[in-house]
């Protein structure tokens, strides 16, 4: 690999966010957590519906323990950064983007160290939470801020810096997945197709509970679906390394990025072709 997949996601979130800021106001960022009701519907989905989906699609596809485990800690963590690529094409949405990305990678933080200590695992004297809470920071507060006080401050520079930032943070994406290409590959060749059938059965489960729960109207509904299904690959990865060292429990989460990734994206296109022939129909109907 020539440029750590780490530090491009890392990138890509980081100009994402810059880009959300300056075009989102403070007050809009607060609107889902005035929206109770909403709100409730999101943790709802992401941290209790899809995890009991996750126990019972183990229950039911054969598959050996270390498939199990990787299973169940991508069902009991939500919120990846990289559901950004899709849900920040939601132009009217994007406040609600930006707060259910914190939210749900929030959430993620909170659930890691409840979920090791309910799998089987080696003992380990690492406590990703720290760490993690930091990330989260670093990755999603800041670079809102950031990209808040450009907009304040210079607002002729919103329209040209948004539009550079997504350019760039489109081709930083497409090199993430470029680069993790081999090893997405070998997740598949290792793993079972029970295993790969059960990541499929909990991608498009967790993707019909959120457009379910996701409000509405298509465009939040789109935004939830896609942030519900895209589990947070990161955390997941981060446990397997630190109380699954030795097994193939990592490989889960590459395999599942393998699958959310192309899914989301002709879901999401769908949508969007769906959405403008709807504008052109309303548009010469008399």
């Amino acid at each position: 690999m020539l440029i750590p997949p780490r530090f491009l996601l890392d990138a890509f979130v980081v100009l994402v966010m810059v880009s959300i800021g300056l075009r989102v106001r403070r007050a809009e960022l607060f609107s889902l957590l005035r929206n109770r009701r909403l709100l409730a519907r999101s943790l709802v989905a992401n941290c209790v519906i899809v995890p009991m989906i996750g126990f019972f699609i183990t229950m039911v596809i054969p598959m050996d323990a270390n498939g199990r485990i990787g299973l169940l800690l991508l069902a009991a963590l939500p919120g990846t950064p990289a559901a950004l690529q899709f849900t920040r094409t939601a132009r009217d949405r994007l406040a609600f983007v930006a707060t259910l990305a914190f939210i749900l990678s929030m959430a993620a933080v909170l659930i890691a160290p409840v979920a090791v200590q309910v799998v089987p695992h080696q003992q380990s004297q690492y406590r990703p939470t720290e760490e993690l809470f930091l990330s989260l920071l670093l990755q999603l507060v800041v670079p809102l801020a950031i990209g808040a006080v450009i907009a304040r401050t210079w607002p002729p520079l919103i329209a040209p810096v948004s539009r550079w930032l997504d350019i760039v943070a489109t081709l930083i994406f497409l090199l993430l997945m470029w680069e993790t290409r081999a090893i997405r590959r070998e997740a598949f060749q290792t793993l079972g197709r029970g295993l790969v059938l059960a990541l499929f059965a909990l991608l498009f489960a967790s993707m019909a509970i959120g457009w379910w729960f996701g409000g509405p109207d298509r465009e939040s509904r789109r935004v939830m679906a896609t942030s519900t299904s895209m589990r947070n690959i990161v955390v997941t990865f981060f446990i397997a390394r630190y109380w699954f060292p030795g097994t193939p429990v990592y490989l889960v989460p590459i395999a599942y990025l393998g699958i959310m990734v192309p899914t989301n994206m002709l879901f999401t296109l769908y949508q969007k072709m769906r959405q403008r022939r709807e504008v052109t129909m309303n548009t010469v109907s008399p």
